[in-house]
This record gives structure tokens, C-alpha cells and sequence, in this order.
């Protein structure tokens, strides 16, 4: 699933809610509403790892 990329924050900083959009989208959406903050959200950090390097020679 395609990750959240940017929310809609209140005045205490708080997320009212999160969308999965572009830069292009994000800037569209913060000059029709100047009056909202809207702020980009990290990337998690996906680990991909091999389970035949994690198991190792228990295999043979």
C-alpha cells in the first residue's frame, strides 16, 4: 500500500488527517486553502531482507 504523504494539522500540531498525495496535489491543495497547514510526513524506512541469508546453512 502506497504510504501517507502529507496531513492536515490543527493549531496544536495535532493530525486531523493524512493523504497520499503528490507534490503537485499538496501544492494545488495549500494555494486554494491558504488558511490550512498542511505539512509532509516521513517516509518509513522499508527493510528488505533475503530469508535465505537470514536462515543460512540450517538448510542443507
Amino acid at each position: 500500500m502506497i504510504p501517507f504523504s502529507y496531513a492536515i494539522v490543527d493549531d496544536e500540531g495535532e493530525v486531523i488527517r493524512k493523504y497520499r498525495w503528490s507534490v503537485k496535489e499538496a501544492k494545488w491543495f495549500t494555494e486554494k486553502n491558504p488558511h490550512v497547514k498542511v505539512i509532509k510526513l516521513d517516509k518509513p524506512i522499508v527493510v528488505k531482507e533475503n530469508l535465505f541469508e537470514l536462515v543460512g546453512e540450517c538448510l542443507y
